[in-house]
């Protein structure tokens, strides 16, 4: 391990899901210094860990993003060097249906926040004269559309438009911004539909060249790769992780489960 990273302040949100997780653990085995934020109001699943401060906040209420860096700041001794922009939330409802306050809600998490954190963590940077990396999450379905999830790929699509705008006004000043876009990942939640839908399991993998489910641990190591100075060269990218997912213009049918 080069430890590229060691003593680094990052910031992630999301950080209690699967791949939020996998990533502050994986920040933690380069030697960072990491502040982990997600809803709940406390969180012992790093309960042995070092160089580790959680604090909980709500990322669609503007004083407690701005409590959040205050906090990570204090924590972590310094500015926020790395910003791993993770939380995000979805919400399917057939198009004609859709609530405006759900969609409303989609793009205050996936879209606002990223921003208004982006946003602070680079003038704190700049007030500092340091430079630092951000990394947004986003998903394929920044390119592929889901008829009954408009709200959430239409966000995902303006969260890479985002982090392209974002890495071109930055990088001036030394701030480099990317994206991570995973495919279907093996999180809990992805677990729980395929095990009550053999027809779902199917389908996913029919659609992944690769033929499996990616795991948090590899979306981890992309944000680590974007965050370190093994991507200095990059800015305004989005890798996607996906295993071929994207290349694929077909789907191989899929039995009825019936039959």
């Amino acid at each position: 391990m080069d430890m590229e990273l060691a003593g680094k302040r990052v910031l992630v949100t999301g950080a209690l899901g699967g791949v939020g997780r996998a990533t502050v653990e994986a920040f933690l085995a380069e030697g960072a210094r990491v502040l982990a934020t997600d809803l709940a109001p406390t969180a012992d699943v790093w309960s042995n860990a070092s160089n580790l401060t959680y604090h909980p906040a709500e990322l669609r209420d503007p004083d407690a993003v701005a409590g959040l860096i205050a906090s990570a700041e204090t924590a972590l001794g310094g500015p926020i060097e790395v910003l791993v922009n993770n939380a995000a939330v979805t919400h399917r409802a057939e198009f004609l249906e859709m609530d405006m306050a759900d969609f409303d809600r989609v793009y205050e998490i996936n879209v606002r926040a990223p921003f208004v954190l982006g946003q602070a963590v680079a003038r704190s940077l700049v007030a500092a004269e340091a430079t630092g990396t951000i990394v947004n999450i986003g998903s394929v379905n920044a390119q592929l559309a889901l008829p009954d999830n408009a709200a959430y790929v239409s966000s995902k699509g303006g969260l890479l438009q985002l982090t392209r705008a974002m890495a071109v006004a930055l990088a001036p000043l030394g701030i480099r911004v990317n994206m991570v876009a995973p495919g279907s990942i093996d999180t809990p939640l992805q677990r729980a539909g395929q095990s009550r839908s053999p027809e779902l399991r199917a389908r996913v993998l029919s659609r992944t060249p690769l033929g499996r489910l990616g795991q948090p641990q590899e979306i981890a190591d992309a944000i680590v790769y974007m965050a370190s100075p093994r991507s200095s060269y990059v800015t305004g990218e989005c890798l996607f992780v996906d295993g071929g997912r994207l290349p694929l213009n077909f789907t191989v049918p899929v039995s009825d489960p019936t039959d």
